[in-house]
């Protein structure tokens, strides 16, 4: 029910999106997507009463190697399932306590090209980010898009280290450093430091 709530409700927005399907399993979602290609898919979290099944439908995506970028409807803003939605692929997370509007503009940015969290869900990745490592960034292949020295920046930035810090422990320049970032703010098609960490979160292996 709520599904085709959220369907009519995004149906009704026709001057800003098409909607192409409503499904209810993981089964018929991997399948639409694989018949029209869709830009967006937004994924509930919870799938056939499976608190994961969102993720993991959200995995199979992003191994397949589709265009389609997921939105994962959240059951709630906790840090772990924000965390969690980023690991297996997410490229936007929306609260169910959100609204409308929210989703709507988490949509359109999506679409776009950006990443998308409110800075409650961001707050909560930086805390999970103290206790553990980011995922490698890698392409849906698993092939790494990044030097080593890219890769180790790109660390330090997602455990909140500002670039004269970051400086100061490779021992290179300021001058290096905003070198690097912008190289791999090139590589990613991203433009901030947040977008970094959130794209670190989506293309990681999940694990």
């Amino acid at each position: 029910m709520a599904a085709q709530v959220l369907c009519c409700a995004l149906r009704g927005q026709r001057k800003h999106f098409a909607v192409v399907g409503c499904v209810h399993t993981p089964e018929e979602l991997l399948k639409q997507v694989s018949e029209h290609h869709p830009d967006i898919a937004v994924i509930s979290s919870i799938l056939r009463g499976d608190p994961d099944g969102g993720l993991k439908v959200v995995r199979k995506l992003r191994v397949s190697g589709t265009t389609t970028r997921p939105i994962v409807l959240l059951d709630s803003s906790d840090s772990k399932q924000v965390f969690d939605a980023f690991s297996a692929g997410a490229k936007g997370v929306v609260s169910q306590a959100d609204s409308f509007e929210a989703l709507c503009k988490c949509i359109r940015c999506v679409h776009a090209g950006q990443i998308w969290a409110d800075s409650t869900q961001l707050q909560g990745i930086f805390e999970t980010l103290v206790e553990r490592e980011p995922a490698r960034i890698v392409s849906a292949k698993g092939i790494p898009l990044l030097t080593k020295r890219e890769e180790q920046i790109a660390h330090m930035v997602a455990e909140g280290l500002p670039n004269h810090e970051i400086s100061a422990k490779l021992g290179v320049s300021l001058h290096t450093v905003k070198n690097h970032l912008y190289r791999i703010y090139g590589k990613l098609g991203i433009s901030n430091r947040v977008e970094l960490v959130l794209y670190a979160l989506s293309s990681g292996d999940g694990s």
